[in-house]
């Protein structure tokens, strides 16, 4: 059975609806559950989509820089515009405004995408996908526990729970013909080193987004809508950069690109490090800010061309998953350590107690961006490569 690539959209836009009509806390958490379900089949599936339609080179490398472009602002204007419509319309409206977008998206994807299926290609185990999903869940959970301070026996039996759930899942997949995780493909450099890549970067600068806007809003008092309003500049920025990052990534290679983006987002979490107990947006967070967004717009396109080149077009799904799974991942684990770090060296409830706390994390992401430079090292020059004949050819 085939799934038309407008159908995955589907399940986000209906979860959507239904976590903005949630009456009940059970209601509200079942809904966010399947909008995650909905953005796991939809972003692995446009992903693959760009890069099969594209051969490998000048013009893969300028999609992949659209696609960047669209993920950094993504994540960026949801600072902007959940701080506007919350102040105007209700937090609700966060997502029934997806309703609209997503009926739109599917009447466009029905007109412009056509189905497509890789023959011979086994079905994936829904007994594998679950035991990920649980162990998943389980070290974000454990985490999590860790991070509020005073939850250590509650955290370490859900870090034992992930580790049972892990072993299961291993046992689940050990005779499986299709893997949810390939060994074959993480063997290949690229990959793996893009996905790590990947996760420290979406889970350093969220974390840092995530200091910031409580800075603006817990220390210095400004509104949602105005905390929301001071990230316009960093999606303009991004928009106008992350398209230009693929061509460059063409004419100079990902590893020189990516260690240009790296070393500016270090810089601009280093200068937020240095912010006052009372400063202020323009003269204390805003250029701290540029620098993140020019460092977000240049990396993300070469990580996810330097992810993907080399592999067959079968694979490329599967190489999309990874990827995107990296990157959501680490967003959320990257929030949660590096704020029970920032916690924890919070010693009161002030604004200077704040500010400290903000600052010791914010020194923690630029030090993780610092020591992610060992894995761009090994990163080809040229990024480009011949596909290897055993990944071309069916297994």
């Amino acid at each position: 059975m085939s799934i038309e690539p407008g159908q995955l959209h589907t399940v986000f836009t209906l979860a959507s609806l239904a976590t903005g009509l949630a009456q009940a806390e059970w209601q509200l958490i079942s809904a966010r559950a399947a909008q995650g379900i909905g953005a796991a089949m939809v972003s692995p599936a446009a992903l693959s989509l760009l890069t099969t339609a594209f051969e490998e080179g000048a013009d893969r490398n300028r999609a992949l820089g659209y696609w960047a472009a669209v993920g950094s602002v993504g994540a960026v204007a949801g600072q902007l515009l959940g701080g506007v419509i919350t102040d105007l319309l209700g937090w609700r409206w966060i997502f029934l405004i997806n309703v609209p977008i997503g009926i739109v998206t599917l009447a466009l994807a029905r007109r412009r995408l056509q189905d497509s299926r890789v023959e011979g290609r086994p079905t994936l185990g829904m007994r594998g996908a679950a035991l990920l999903t649980i162990t998943l869940a389980l070290v974000t959970l454990s985490l999590t526990r860790f991070a509020e301070g005073g939850h250590t026996a509650q955290a370490a039996g859900l870090a034992g729970a992930a580790v049972i759930a892990g072993l299961l899942f291993r046992l689940a997949e050990r005779n499986h013909d299709a893997p949810l995780i390939d060994r074959r493909l993480l063997r290949r450099g690229s990959v793996a080193r893009a996905s790590a890549l990947l996760a420290i970067d979406a889970g350093a600068l969220g974390a840092t987004l995530f200091f910031t806007t409580l800075y603006l809003q817990v220390v210095l008092g400004h509104s949602p809508l105005a905390v929301g309003a001071a990230f316009a500049p960093i999606s303009f920025l991004i928009i106008l950069i992350s398209p230009r990052a693929g061509a460059l990534t063409t004419s100079y290679g990902p590893r020189l690109v990516i260690t240009i983006g790296f070393t500016m987002l270090a810089a601009g979490m280093l200068l937020l490090a240095r912010l006052p107990t009372y400063g202020t947006y323009l003269y204390d967070v805003l250029p701290a800010m540029l620098l993140l967004a020019v460092g977000s717009g240049l990396s993300y396109a070469p990580i996810f061309i330097s992810g993907t080149t080399g592999v067959a077009d079968r694979d490329q799904g599967i190489v999309s998953g990874f990827l995107n799974t990296a990157q959501e991942l680490g967003t959320a684990i990257g929030i949660v350590v590096l704020s029970g770090i920032a916690t924890a060296a919070t010693f009161g409830a002030d604004p200077a107690a704040l500010t400290t706390g903000y600052r010791v994390g914010l020194i923690t992401a630029a030090a993780a961006m610092a020591l992610s430079m060992i894995l761009i090292v090994a990163i080809p020059r040229s990024g480009t490569g011949r596909r290897a004949e055993h990944d071309a050819a069916p297994r």
